[in-house]
Formats: C-alpha cells, sequence, structure tokens
C-alpha cells in the first residue's frame, strides 16, 4: 500500500473514532445514571439526539478524546513530553468548570494545580477515565505498538494510578488500533487480542473470556449485562465497564448505530460506555461509517464537528511527519461560558427525570 493511501486511512481511522466517541458521549448523556427499564420507557423508539431541542452535545468523555488529540500535536508523539502537554491541558480544562467530571479526575486535576508531577499526580482509582480517552490512541498509533501502549500508560496515570484502570485502557486502544488497521476482529481471537495484560491479571482475565463467550452465543449486551450482576446498569468501575464494551465490540465492530445503541441499552453510565464503543468501533468504520443522522444533530460549540475533523486532519499528518504543531485551541472565555449553558441544560434534564414515565 502507498504511502498516501496509508496517511488516508490512518486519517479516517482516527477522525472515525474521535467523531464515534462523540456522538456516543452525545446519544448516552441524556440517559446517563438511569436504569435500563426505564430508558425503554423514556426512548421506546430509536435513539437519536435529543438533548437541546433534537440536537446533541458532548462531555467529558469527548472532550478528554480531544486533549489527547491535542497533546499528540502538540508533543510530536514524544511521550514524556505528551504527559507534560496533557497535564496542563487538564489543568485549565478544570478551571473551565465542566460538569459531571469524575471524582478521581478532580483529585488529579487539585494535585496537578498544586504542584505534582504528571507522573505522580493519578489518584488511587480505578474508574473509567482513561479508558474514555483511550481509542484515540490505539488509531493514531496503530502501527507501533511500543508508542501505543507508552502513551496510553502516561495517558492514565496522570489521572488514574490503578493498574486496572491502565490495563483497561490498553485493551481499548489495542482494540482501537486493530480497527484502524482493518483486522480480523472476532471474539475467538480474544486471548491473543490482549494476552500481554490478562496474563498478569485473573480478573482482567475472566472478564475478557466471559465478554468473548457471551458474543459468541450472540447474547445481547443487555443479556450479558443482567448475567453478570449489572441488571441496573453498567457502573463507573473500569472492568465492569470493560468487559460490556468488548461484549459489544465483537458483535458489532462495523456497525457504529447497533453498537451506541446496544451500550445505551444497558443503562447505567451510558454517555461513557457509548463513548468508548463509539471510539473502538468508528477507529474501523472511519467517518463514512458514522450515522449522518446522528451527526448532523451534534451542534455543539466551541469543540464543534468541523472543529474535531481539522483537528483529526492535524493528529494524521504529525504522524507522518514526526514533527509537533500547534493543534487547535479552545479559547479559555468560550469553554468557560459554553460549560455555564451546558450545567443549565444537564439541571433542567435532572428535574426532568423526577417525572414520569418511571
Amino acid at each position: 500500500m502507498n504511502q498516501n493511501r496509508v496517511a488516508q486511512n490512518r486519517a479516517d481511522a482516527i477522525t472515525g473514532s474521535l467523531l464515534g466517541c462523540a456522538l456516543g458521549d452525545s446519544i448516552g448523556l441524556p440517559f446517563e445514571g438511569i436504569s435500563a427499564q426505564r430508558i425503554g420507557r423514556l426512548n421506546p423508539g430509536p435513539f437519536r439526539q435529543r438533548l437541546v431541542f433534537g440536537n446533541g452535545m458532548i462531555s467529558d468523555d469527548t472532550e478528554h478524546s480531544c486533549m489527547v488529540a491535542q497533546s499528540l500535536i502538540a508533543s510530536g508523539g514524544d511521550a514524556d513530553l505528551f504527559g507534560r502537554n496533557m497535564a496542563w491541558r487538564l489543568r485549565w480544562w478544570f478551571l473551565t468548570l465542566p460538569a459531571g467530571i469524575g471524582f478521581g479526575t478532580l483529585r488529579s486535576a487539585l494535585k496537578l494545580w498544586i504542584g505534582f508531577p504528571y507522573n505522580k499526580s493519578g489518584a488511587n482509582s480505578a474508574g473509567n477515565g482513561p479508558m474514555m480517552r483511550s481509542a484515540i490512541i490505539g488509531a493514531f498509533a496503530a502501527d507501533d505498538d511500543g508508542l501505543r501502549e507508552e502513551i496510553v500508560a502516561v495517558s492514565s496515570q496522570i489521572t488514574h494510578s490503578d493498574p486496572r484502570a491502565e490495563r483497561a485502557a490498553q485493551v481499548v486502544a489495542k482494540a482501537g488500533s486493530l480497527g484502524a488497521n482493518h483486522e480480523e476482529i472476532s471474539a475467538r481471537l480474544a486471548g491473543s487480542y490482549f494476552e500481554n495484560w490478562m496474563s498478569e491479571d485473573d480478573e482482567l482475565k475472566t472478564l475478557v473470556e466471559q465478554a468473548a463467550q457471551s458474543a459468541m452465543a450472540n447474547e445481547s449486551a443487555r443479556q450479558f449485562c443482567e448475567n453478570h450482576n449489572m441488571a441496573r446498569g453498567v457502573s463507573g468501575y473500569c472492568y465492569s465497564t470493560l468487559a460490556v464494551v468488548l461484549q459489544i465490540w465483537f458483535r458489532c465492530h462495523d456497525d457504529l448505530e447497533r453498537a451506541i445503541t446496544e451500550a445505551i441499552g444497558c443503562g447505567g453510565d451510558t454517555d461513557t460506555v457509548a463513548a468508548i464503543v463509539g471510539g473502538m468501533v468508528g477507529a474501523k468504520v472511519g467517518k463514512s461509517g458514522l450515522p449522518e443522522h446522528w451527526l448532523r444533530r451534534l451542534i455543539d460549540w466551541p469543540r464543534s464537528v468541523g472543529w474535531m475533523e481539522s483537528l483529526c486532519q492535524q493528529l494524521s499528518s504529525i504522524k507522518d511527519s514526526g514533527n509537533s504543531s500547534r493543534p487547535r485551541y479552545i479559547f479559555f472565555p468560550f469553554a468557560l461560558m459554553r460549560n455555564m449553558a451546558f450545567l443549565l441544560i444537564v439541571l433542567v434534564h435532572g428535574f426532568r427525570r423526577l417525572l414520569p414515565p418511571y
């Protein structure tokens, strides 16, 4: 394959991963924290953008993936420079008062501001933070296992020091790289995909095997959750989330709309689960595989669809050149204004949940 074709495929995988993450995030956001049963009553038809009069907005899941992309561009893919850049972006992102920030990420941001270096700032948490920003790393470094694993390790330790959080993030990034490389994706091959991390963690090995067996039995994601003590929804524990996203990815790796629909239908941490799945599947299907009727209703600002596409083009180009560059940025006052409006919208949805149907 010639170099131009390789570059085009990489750009498509990176764009598909970031926008797939944004779609999962925005579609799942209105249902966060709700049980699968109530989601079915609130949304009996096909899922669609619905946060703001039939339109969608993103949350911290997509914002973190954008910051990863920006930091990769600014560092030229150098792991240490990436860590330093990402740490500063997290510091300033925290000051924009993002709604729904995870407790582990909150503690890490505070530690960064009082002077902890990026490799000492992680909270002792096994939350979903590192996972939700890892698929795009897999798409970016799909042809370089060593670089991918190094960047994921740095990205994880900035906010989460628990080794389970990093292992989960490594698995998600590996899945993203498999999709970006258009390799065969099959539940039968689960052990070979993730053996580097399963061999040192019996809990991870068990959940990967359970997800693969469920996928081979063609169970739905909701059935899988009900069979594994997640009937009330997927929690914020990284391994619970990972089991569900893998079960969906094994079956729906070439159908982003179905993958996101199944992720949201499980209930619980719907925006994060759908964002992770969207990033993994998006890396394989590319931009052309994203549902257009969802994408045109994603109206966020200043991180608009056009802004994210431009960022992805920058990220793809620095992988080819190996040189750092100044990434697209967000003007701090604009981000703060947007988050104030977003918080009001989230509060309105919170009050709506007090009303039937229950």
